[in-house]
């Protein structure tokens, strides 16, 4: 067998992906592909994601073999793994404390995969929401939007965290969290409470935020909403 070079890497991805493989040779196929997680070479690693994401075995041999990655030292390669697991559906759940230890990655890409993915996950992704809030305090715009979109698919679940972030100290991610409140459950008494305390926030942009929400949640006598589960009005 040729030694597990780039250029063989390519042509076996080239051919899992164009051609498939007989199923006589998935097996074969899943050894070697996972032995190459331990190449010293990162693009080595980075093709093997690549091919086993597509391999024709079991999704849990599969999602295995990805959260593996997800450790790897390459960025690329945990990267490119976080973002795959967002493809496998409920069988990706097995990856989520992976994932999201994902969410305190150094590397801001894959941080975003992984946020990618922890949201199309959906409620079941509930451990995912705090780091997920920690990460609309990010620096750029596009890790904020996705930050935002997979607390949104989450969900219900999500806005414990969502509201524990309207005590943070940065007043950016105070007010963030604001807006997101009223677009998550705006029919929610509990959230309403809690936005109702922020608008006598130190500062004026979380103020305007809150009340701004606050226009979509119901008024303080409406008893009929359905309360939020989980929902926390203290702030931390």
């Amino acid at each position: 067998m040729e030694p597990l070079t780039p250029q063989v890497m390519h042509k076996l991805v080239f051919t899992i992906l164009v051609h498939g493989l007989p199923d006589a040779q998935t097996g074969i196929a899943l050894d070697v592909l996972t032995d190459a997680q331990k190449n010293p070479n990162g693009q080595v690693r980075e093709l093997a994601v690549v091919a086993l994401a597509e391999l024709a075995v079991s999704p849990s041999k599969r999602v295995a073999a990805l959260t593996t990655a997800l450790k790897d030292p390459y960025a690329r390669v945990r990267r490119r793994a976080a973002r795959a697991l967002g493809d496998f559906g409920t069988h990706a759940l097995a990856a989520l404390p992976a994932l999201v230890n994902c969410l305190r990655d150094p590397d801001p890409s894959v941080r975003r995969d992984a946020a990618g993915t922890s949201g199309r996950l959906g409620p079941a992704a509930q451990a995912a929401a705090p780091g997920l809030v920690t990460m609309l305090g990010e620096p750029e715009t596009r890790t904020r939007v996705v930050a935002a979109a997979s607390l949104r698919k989450v969900g219900r679940p999500a806005l414990g965290a969502v509201v524990q972030g309207l005590g943070h100290i940065d007043p950016e991610l105070r007010g963030r969290c604001a807006t997101l409140l009223g677009q998550m459950a705006p029919d929610d008494p509990q959230v309403a409470a809690a936005l109702r305390l922020v608008v006598e926030d130190d500062d004026a942009e979380v103020r305007r935020r809150a009340g701004e929400a606050l226009t979509h949640t119901p008024s303080p006598m409406d008893t009929t909403a359905p309360v939020g589960a989980g929902v926390m009005v203290a702030m931390a």
